[in-house]
């Protein structure tokens, strides 16, 4: 092959080329000047980091002709062979396409054979997490007991998935994902060395696309170089991955703040039409708040080139800090809700709405009213007429509070007008409960109508009954009473049952209110039965019944027993 690509070309020779690991090439030098070489290693971590090229550095260090030796010559035929991966002592598996037990049963009956050439028999089993399980209960024993010239080296990206009893018998090694300053420095190294020119800006963009990844910021170099002859610049690395313009970014950020949602449309619509990709705008959007948010924090922490700095320092003061962490997890649930919706642009633009709308933060509103609640401004509820109370604009300012003593008299004016807004208040609900009783308990109303109400506090509200039984009667709806009373007035009121001697005994109640019966006292007809007129009386009508039938338009007759008992029976139904 002719040409190499930049992640193989300028791969890693030696433990000090390793770029960002230093903690472990580090530990691996003393480890073979110590001479403590370990028989099992498990390399982790993200993807790019340089966990394969460790492994190939450690077994040249091991095998090399002048070794074992933490700094291995790279120019004898073991190195050579191990750096071309045609070394037959140190062999790469791919657990991926070999996960089955017969694979590991091969390494086992391999293992009592001694290297050929070298000293150690290494074996680097990549991506060790996809082994079957059999395949791990079958490297079980031979990984915890090899023959002394053997050596594992176990790479994976997802540890957790490794089994713990393949865990406890390596020694664990994390790697990290890389810096932006170590990316920056390693690109501009392999410019040097190869030749080509890219714009700080371009460099940026590759470095933040690559997230860590020292292998993903190589791919996309090498592809930037293979698509250009002359030097990488920051609009042709946003059209070669797909990045929006920053004029379309920044002005949704001012659409969002004005609450345009006219604009935010047509921006949306105008995404769509040139062709971009939707999630990546939405990326995109939120990589801006990012920058904005720690711009607006500190200037100096920001990445932020010159010539945006200008456009920052303008757009900072848009949102306060509470804003952006709203807009923030409101484009995130944008994003993992857009990759399965099967029309991502209608939901992107639903949740830019939601952004533009006006915001008030919970603590600055609190912080507000406390201030109101200092400076003696009182909230009444919203059950007192608010026509009644008089509010003089001169008494209250905007920054302070005058220093005008509000008239006494005045004072007790307004406090009367409110109890009496609070007083016929009450009794205005007490009409409506008992008209609502009146329809659905036509019988117990009564008792209610002839009972005599007044309020002893402002919480507090008293029914005096007519008798016992009406008292009785009135105790089963209490508790409902009491909460239609609190839910239509809007505070919480106790109401108090009484049974009042003074209302027996025909007498008055100063400022009590008592709502008076609405339908006639039939007075109850009393019958007396003469001797001779037994007979008679027998089969008489009582005029109670006759005034029932009167009621329904019609006649009481009484025919036999019999029928007379039939039809008493249903008119007490």
């Amino acid at each position: 092959m002719s040409y190499l690509v930049l992640a193989r070309k300028f791969r890693p020779a030696t433990f000090d080329e390793v770029i960002g690991q230093d903690h472990i090439s580090q530990t691996l030098k003393n480890a073979i000047k110590e001479d403590k070489v370990a028989h099992a290693y498990l390399f982790s971590g993200p993807r790019g980091t340089g966990k394969t090229t460790m492994a190939r550095i450690f077994a040249k260090a091991l095998n090399c002709k002048n070794g074992p030796t933490p700094e291995p010559c790279c120019k004898c035929e073991n190195c050579e062979e191990i750096a071309k991966n045609q070394s037959i002592d140190v062999m790469e598996i791919d657990a991926a396409s070999n996960t089955g037990v017969d694979n590991i049963r091969e390494i086992r009956e391999n293992v009592k054979f001694g290297a050929t050439s070298s000293k150690y028999k290494i074996y680097i089993i990549d991506e060790v997490h996809q082994l079957s399980t059999g395949a791990f209960n079958a490297l079980l024993k031979t990984l915890e007991e090899p023959p002394e010239h053997v050596i594992f080296i176990l790479a994976t990206t997802e540890q957790h998935k490794v089994p713990i009893t393949i865990l406890s018998r390596c020694q664990k090694y994390r790697f990290r994902l890389l810096s932006t300053n170590e990316i920056a420095l390693a690109i501009k190294n392999i410019a040097r060395k190869d030749n080509f020119e890219i714009e700080d800006e371009a460099l940026k963009i590759i470095i933040n696309a690559s997230g860590g990844s020292m292998r993903d910021a190589l791919s996309l170099l090498d592809q930037a170089i293979s698509a250009t002859t002359g030097k990488i610049t920051e609009e042709y690395i946003r059209n070669l991955i797909g990045l929006l313009p920053k004029e379309i970014i920044s002005s949704t950020v001012d659409y969002i703040a004005k609450n345009d949602v006219d604009s935010i449309i047509k921006m949306c619509k105008r995404v769509y039409e040139d062709g971009y990709n939707v999630l990546q705008f939405a990326k995109d959007l939120r990589d801006y708040f990012r920058q904005l948010m720690i711009f607006s924090i500190n200037p100096d922490v920001a990445d932020v080139s010159t010539e945006d700095k200008k456009l920052f320092d303008r757009q900072k003061t848009l949102f306060p800090m509470s804003r952006y962490i709203r807009m923030g997890n409101l484009i995130s649930k944008a994003l993992e809700e857009m990759k399965w919706h099967d029309q991502p642009r209608i939901l992107l633009e639903l949740y830019l709405l939601k952004m533009a709308e006006p915001y008030y933060n919970v603590g600055e509103l609190i912080s507000k009213i406390n201030e109101i609640a200092k400076k003696g401004v009182t909230v009444l509820p919203n059950n007192i007429q608010s026509e009644k109370v008089s509010v003089h604009p001169e008494s209250v300012k905007e920054d302070s509070v005058s220093d005008d003593v509000i008239d006494e008299q005045q004072e007790e004016e307004n406090v009367e007008t409110m109890a009496d807004a609070v007083g016929n208040d009450l009794m205005g609900l007490w009409t409506e409960i008992v008209a609502e009783f009146s329809k659905k308990h036509p019988m117990s109303a009564q008792s209610l109508k002839d009972a005599v109400v007044k309020e002893q506090n402002a919480n507090t509200f008293q029914i005096s009954a007519k008798s016992s039984m009406a008292l009785n009667m009135i105790k089963t709806y209490q508790e409902t009473i009491q909460k239609l009373m609190t839910r239509k007035s809007g505070r919480e009121i106790k109401v108090v049952l009484k049974l009042d001697d003074i209302v027996e005994k025909g007498g008055i109640v100063k400022e009590d209110i008592r709502i008076e019966n609405e339908q006639p006292v039939v007075k109850e007809e009393k019958f007396t039965v003469v001797e001779d007129l037994k007979e008679t009386a027998a089969t008489a009508i009582p005029s109670k019944i006759e005034s029932i039938a009167k009621k329904f338009g019609g006649s009481a007759v009484r025919k036999e027993r019999r029928v007379t008992q039939v039809v008493e029976d249903d008119l007490e139904e």
